[in-house]
């Protein structure tokens, strides 16, 4: 028998949100266009990958608030992790912009690098790396529940808040996004 950790439900949101955290590259591709596409295939393209995601995330969140699916979480150790908005920025969005879509070859590059990412992105659980977060005032925040505490999951979840911190022991209302990624009511 193997402690393998248990899979996470919601495969097809992580993948969601993923593409969500990924908008405003899409946005910007779609403002620069690109040579072996035409605009007409490209544009469009670039809109759906930026507002179907997005939407579909909110619809989550619409969803979790309408069934009630809430949880109370208990800090135990909590990690802000505000410095990953900049390492999204600085090492994801700002690269891919400043890309030439124009040759067929930098285009195909350009998107196996943005499968490469999208797939750490997926594998690091970095789903939760979002600008319509931080837009809206919240703060990433990774929790280690109590290794003591027999009742909940042992596992590290993310925690979105206003709050600008979490203290040790403050049990936490929020809404299930994912299993591993709740939104304080």
């Amino acid at each position: 028998m193997t402690d393998a950790a248990p899979k996470e439900g919601f495969q097809i949101l992580r993948l969601v949100m993923v593409l969500s955290s990924m908008a405003p590259l899409f946005v910007l591709w779609a403002v620069r266009g690109s040579g072996p596409i035409p605009d007409r295939y490209f544009v469009p393209g670039c809109l759906f990958f930026a507002i179907v995601p997005t939407l579909v995330l909110q619809w989550r969140i619409r969803t979790a608030q309408r069934t009630n699916d809430i949880q109370t979480k208990t800090v135990y150790h909590a990690d802000d992790h505000r410095d990953h908005i900049l390492v999204y920025l600085f090492a994801m969005l700002l690269p891919f912009y400043t890309v030439n879509l124009r040759d067929c070859r930098e285009f195909a590059a350009t998107l196996l690098a943005l499968l490469f990412i999208l797939f750490l992105f997926w594998h690091l659980n970095l789903h939760y790396m979002n600008l319509l977060f931080a837009i809206k005032g919240y703060r990433v925040f990774t929790v280690t529940p109590d290794p003591t505490d027999r009742i909940g999951s042992p596992a590290p979840f993310v925690i979105l808040t206003k709050k600008i911190a979490l203290p040790e022991r403050e049990q936490i209302k929020a809404y299930r996004l994912s299993d591993t990624v709740f939104i304080e009511i």
